[in-house]
């Protein structure tokens, strides 16, 4: 190291976390003697009094039973079934658990009461019991006197349900009065503990972030507006200042490399250029030489085979069909040279005029009426009256429509039928351009726009996949957008659409 570190951001960064520890530390260890209180405050209210009342609440259920079997049995005498025994023990079972768990004051006599009645009802109703199962008739007299005992024991019950409610209401209270106190407590605690680890974190934030503030700001002025290398002056005695020393000397080298190669680049950048040129005008240029004698040989061959077709072998009619594919393919394959071409110049903006719509579709589809009549394929225009001029790049635009109608032209057999619709919608010029011809299998559809993407029919064709692509770029440059629906073996839509204020396009 070329400086040495006196006091580390390590050491900085443990004394800023031991501090807050320390203090959160003190902090839980109150909040857990305060929640410890709370908890021996809710062991008290459950241990102390749910297990006499849910005893009780389970004597008045046994009873409610039994009466309700009295009174059914009064006006059933068959079809009921008790077994006997089934909550004697249960109802003993009971009671010992509320005799067990005395704890709060008039439990203790209210106990004393149902232990006393408790034998007698148990007398009578196994009394009862006997008489029913035999079919004899019980008196009035007795009845009364079972369901005085049972109300009685009730009430009894009731009356122990209520002291331990109200015992446990009380523990509530306290629990309340003990959890409002723990929570100011621990609020207040929190608060100056924030407070205190707020204003620590804070200065020593400071002490740690303005160096690697001021670092960061003068890296981001690194060779901006021209600038050159920063120097930066060293602050700290710690891995910041070491760190801005060792950028200090990459900035040194950096200097010294960029002037010895300054040369260098611009040299290559210059080759880059120049290749660039060149591969354009190649291109442009065998385009430009192939497109002539292709159109002538295309024309000658054509003109061939429907003269001498009749007259020739099956063996020369074939090779002559061959020479017809080959012609169409290489035609094709200029064609997507020229494109090429154009995808180059598309990043050179144009300038926009205002165009009338339907003269330009008339001059767009003059040639290709020609095509579609040869080839036997119905093309249909129809131009919505009074459209606005547009304001269009008059160089380019003309070729979204004439590459649409010609692909639709391309995959549209003898017998097929194209249209060409243009509408105005709110403030957009509408084209849909429509087919019958072979479409396009659903899985290709999202990249039918991409750069040289390859279908099947395109490839049959010879085509490197640039027309798509071009009449989208061409139409996004008016500010515009373009969609494309299609089923295999029914035809296939182009829908498109262009801002009427397209002026503010980037062409």
């Amino acid at each position: 190291m070329h400086q040495s570190i006196r006091f580390s951001i390590r050491a900085k960064l443990f004394y800023g976390i031991v501090v807050p520890a320390a203090i959160l530390m003190v902090v839980i260890y109150l909040d857990y003697a305060n929640l410890s209180a709370l908890g021996r405050s809710a062991e008290t209210i459950l241990a102390k009094n749910y297990k006499s009342i849910e005893a009780a609440y389970r004597m008045s259920q046994v009873l409610r039973v039994r009466q309700g079997f009295v009174l059914q049995s009064l006006v059933r005498t068959e079809g009921r079934h008790w077994g006997a025994n089934q909550d004697a023990q249960e109802l003993v079972k009971l009671l010992d658990i509320c005799r067990n768990n005395i704890t709060e004051v008039g439990e203790k006599e209210v106990l004393g009461k149902i232990t006393d009645l408790l034998p007698r009802y148990e007398e009578l109703f196994a009394l009862y019991l006997q008489t029913w199962s035999t079919g004899t008739s019980w008196p009035k007299r007795k009845f009364q006197t079972l369901f005085d005992l049972q109300n009685r024991l009730s009430g009894n019950l009731d009356r122990l349900i209520v002291i331990n409610e109200q015992a446990m209401e009380r523990a509530d209270l306290e629990t309340r009065r003990l959890a409002a106190k723990a929570k100011s407590y621990s609020i207040s605690l929190l608060v100056v503990a924030i407070f205190f680890v707020l204003g620590f974190s804070l200065i020593l934030s400071r002490r740690i972030s303005k160096p690697l503030v001021d670092l960061a700001q003068g890296l981001a002025r690194v060779k901006k507006d021209g600038q050159e290398y920063p120097l930066f002056q060293v602050t700290s005695k710690d891995e910041i200042g070491f760190l801005t020393t060792e950028f200090n000397r990459l900035f040194e080298r950096l200097r010294e490399y960029d002037q010895s190669n300054l040369e260098i680049l611009n040299a290559e950048k210059a080759k880059v250029r120049a290749a660039e040129q060149a591969k354009g005008r190649f291109i442009a240029d065998l385009s430009h030489q192939l497109k002539t004698p292709m159109t002538s040989l295309s024309m000658s061959v054509g003109i061939l085979a429907k003269k001498v077709r009749d007259d020739l072998p099956e063996k020369y009619i074939t090779l002559l069909d061959t020479a017809q594919e080959d012609c169409s393919r290489l035609t094709a394959l200029a064609n997507e040279l020229v494109d090429v071409s154009r995808m180059e110049a598309m990043a050179r903006p144009r300038p926009k005029e205002k165009i009338d719509v339907e003269d330009l579709v008339a001059k767009c589809l003059k040639p290709l009426a020609l095509q579609a009549e040869e080839k036997g394929v119905k093309l249909f225009t129809s131009v919505q009256e009074g459209l606005p001029k547009v304001a269009m790049d008059s160089f380019r635009f003309p070729w979204v429509i004439t590459n649409l109608v010609g692909n639709a032209l391309r995959y549209t057999a003898a017998g097929g039928r194209i249209s060409l619709e243009i509408v105005r919608r709110v403030d957009s010029i509408v084209f849909t351009c429509q087919d019958t011809g072979t479409g396009i299998d659903p899985k290709y559809l999202p990249h039918v726009f991409d750069r040289y993407a390859q279908f099947s029919e395109r490839e049959a064709m010879g085509t490197i996949g640039l027309g798509l692509a071009i009449v989208k770029e061409i139409i996004e440059q008016h500010g515009g957008d373009i969609t494309v629906s299609s089923k295999p073996a029914q035809g296939t839509t182009f829908t498109f659409w262009i801002p009427i204020g397209s002026e503010n396009g980037n062409a």
